[in-house]
């Protein structure tokens, strides 16, 4: 499943994490909003 984090200050970075835990970054987005919009494509929803 596909997430986001805040990563640096004006920065949300989309990624999943592995079962060992660690992080695999997919893109980085300028607002939270255009996060969730990759991550939920992502996960298969609509545009």
């Amino acid at each position: 499943m596909y997430v986001y984090i805040k990563t640096e200050d004006r920065l949300w970075t989309v990624g999943f994490f592995r079962p060992d835990g660690s992080w695999v970054p997919e893109s980085d987005h300028g607002s939270p909003e255009e996060a969730a919009d990759r991550a939920h494509y992502l996960n298969g929803g609509k545009e």
